[in-house]
This record gives C-alpha cells, sequence and structure tokens, in this order.
C-alpha cells in the first residue's frame, strides 16, 4: 500500500513537471525560414543578397506580402502572383522590405524573391523535339557512323528506336492459353 502512494506521488510529480509540453514554444528565435541546424545565423551564401535600390521580383505565386513586420505566426496582408516586380528600400533577417510598383510599401520574405537580372534564361523547349545521342564506346568517344546496309558493332545501342518493330529476340509465350503459329 506504502509502495503504491509513493509510486503514484512520483508519477503525479512526473507528470506536473512536464506541463509546459503541451504549451506552444514563445521563447527562443525559431524561423521556419532559417536553414536547418538550430538557430545558427544566416550565413552569407544562403541568405540571398539584395541591396536598396535593386530590384527584384516575387519567385513564386502567392508570395506573403505583410504592412508591418511579422512576428509570430502574422497572416500576411495581401498574396503576391509570381514576377510581381519591387523595389527593394532594406534587408532585415530573413525579410526585406521592398516597395511595390503600386506604390505600397512592406515585408516579403527574402527565400520569396529573386533577382530577374541573375536568372539564367532557359533554352526554350519545344515538347515535340527530342535528342538522339549517338552510342559512345569504352573510351567515352562516339561510335564510327555505320551506314544503313551495315550492322552496328556488337553492344552498341541503336541510334534510333522503332517503336512499331517487331520484338528482336526469342518469340514470347503464349498468355491465357492462347495459340502460337506453330501450333
Amino acid at each position: 500500500m506504502k509502495s503504491r502512494l509513493v509510486f503514484s506521488v512520483g508519477i503525479v510529480l512526473s507528470i506536473s513537471a512536464c506541463d509546459t509540453i503541451n504549451r506552444p514554444i514563445t521563447s527562443g528565435e525559431f524561423d521556419p525560414l532559417r536553414p536547418p541546424g538550430g538557430g545558427a545565423e544566416l550565413s552569407r551564401s544562403v541568405a540571398p543578397a539584395f541591396v536598396a535600390g535593386q530590384f527584384v521580383q516575387s519567385s513564386m505565386d502567392n508570395t506573403a506580402f505583410f504592412k508591418k513586420r511579422p512576428f509570430g505566426d502574422a497572416e500576411a496582408d495581401k498574396m503576391l502572383t509570381r514576377g510581381t516586380s519591387m523595389k527593394v528600400i532594406s534587408m532585415n533577417d530573413s525579410y526585406v522590405k521592398v516597395e511595390l510598383d503600386s506604390g505600397e510599401v512592406g515585408f516579403v520574405p527574402s527565400v520569396m524573391l529573386e533577382d530577374p537580372a541573375a536568372m539564367l534564361s532557359a533554352p526554350a523547349v519545344n515538347p515535340d523535339e527530342f535528342q538522339v545521342y549517338p552510342p559512345l564506346d569504352a573510351s567515352g568517344l562516339p561510335l564510327p557512323s555505320v551506314n544503313s546496309a551495315e550492322k552496328p558493332p556488337e553492344g552498341a545501342i541503336p541510334t534510333v528506336i522503332d517503336p512499331e518493330a517487331p520484338p528482336a529476340g526469342p518469340t514470347p509465350l503464349p498468355l491465357n492459353g492462347e495459340e502460337t503459329e506453330g501450333n
């Protein structure tokens, strides 16, 4: 009986000591926009380097725009579309103070901005085109070209694969009781 009482008191004390387990964490400098690894400061290589007077644009749809510097779980005052142009006023931790083309001044998370001048232009891709690569030999050099009457070297990958061509190799086994031409 006495051991049960001591055991029960121990459990009650243990649980009461952990009453903060279900409360939100209000202390600390947790910022979901920082890289993982604790509260480490953003390195210059991770944080985008924007300077006052630079023109930037939003890098994604639904870019959050705050009229005042947000703290905690503040909701955005406005959502910007991808490519919205703005001018950098100043950098402040993980937020950039910007001025929109409409004249509104506010804060945008720096990870949601990009410098349009620094973007590489992607080559135009036509979905109806495809690239055929010539097969390479063991040294990494292209195999010599072969005219259509000659057989390609052994082990070479065909340069063009015809999906309508019959399969090479042995005839597949019949499925579900189908009969073959030879039966």
